[in-house]
């Protein structure tokens, strides 16, 4: 996979950057990203520009890279995506220290562990039908 061929187009860009910050929005775990998102970060469903933002796939490693970044891990595959954003589209809500520092951390290794329960607890639940 080359994080290089999922980088946002000019156009997204331009409207990640003028995403309004909101202080009071709440993150929620993202399962397909494996990160912590906010809803002001990108154009809510049937706002102008929310098909550009979210083509083809750049917000998925946008919120990987920094849930790579947010656990320590530098060297993330994701990091194209993640400089160019902060190159590109700096007043980005999701470039507030908040969402990828030591709190973000902490709610993130949380959210890892009830998905990891809630995936164990799947398939033990898969694998007793399977027996019956």
């Amino acid at each position: 996979m080359d994080a290089n061929e999922y980088l946002f187009s000019v156009a997204a860009l331009e409207i990640l950057n003028n995403q309004p910050y909101d202080p009071a929005a709440k993150g929620s775990y993202e399962l397909l990203s494996g990160g912590l998102i906010w809803p002001d970060e990108f154009p809510k469903f049937g706002e102008p520009g929310r098909e550009v933002v979210y083509a083809p796939w750049a917000y998925r490693f946008l919120i990987a890279a920094r849930a790579a970044i947010t656990l320590g891990d530098e060297q993330t595959g994701f990091r194209p995506t993640w400089d160019q954003v902060v190159r590109e589209a700096p007043k980005w809500p999701g470039l507030r220290p908040e969402r990828w520092g030591e709190q973000a951390r902490k709610r993130l290794l949380a959210a890892k562990r009830r998905e990891t329960k809630c995936l164990d607890e799947l398939e033990r639940q898969l694998d007793a039908q399977r027996k019956s």
